[in-house]
């Protein structure tokens, strides 16, 4: 699908990479920790490892996963990786952009949340704060931009649908 993408109009210039150190100092914590086998603090199991456990990893990694590819499809030609404006962009309201502004981020957050869920360990969810914490700094920059763009649909918008949490935050 990425194929078929609109061409960029504008991107964020300088500022396009910021947001992805968290997210790599993240990745890079859960494979060092894994790596090397800690078991120090942050290798620390927070709790028991029970199939129950797993199951509810896993419902939350699919939900997540499902309402990234949902969010994913509604966009079609307007999605980037990054944080741009697409020639002729349009502000998606629909779908799962009807719930939450964020909804490839929610689903994101929520398949890596599935996983540290999983895995039980200190490192995980020390990772996951600083991963979603990425994401909230990619989000931020993605509505200076869309609020630029949109300056009046944008904050009406804004102001009726939730950021990553349906009707919360």
């Amino acid at each position: 699908m990425s194929f078929s993408v609109k061409r960029t109009a504008e991107g964020p210039g300088w500022r396009r990479v910021y947001w992805r150190l968290p997210i790599l100092v993240a990745v890079l914590l859960v494979v060092v920790v894994h790596r090397a086998g800690l078991s120090g603090t942050l290798g620390q199991s927070l709790w028991r490892q029970t199939p129950m456990a797993g199951v509810v990893a896993d419902l939350i990694a699919v939900a997540g996963l499902i309402v990234m590819l949902w969010a994913r499809k509604t966009l079609g030609a307007n999605w980037s990786s990054e944080v741009v404006l697409k020639q002729n962009h349009e502000l998606i309201e629909r779908g799962p952009y009807a719930y939450v502004r964020h909804p490839i981020y929610t689903g994101v957050i929520l398949m890596a949340l599935g996983t540290m869920i999983l895995f039980a360990r200190l490192s995980g969810f020390v990772a996951w704060v600083i991963f979603v914490f990425g994401f909230w700094l990619k989000a931020r920059e993605e509505e200076r931009l869309l609020a630029k763009h949109f300056p009046e649909a944008y904050p009406t918008y804004k102001a009726r649908v939730k950021a990553v949490i349906p009707f919360v935050l």
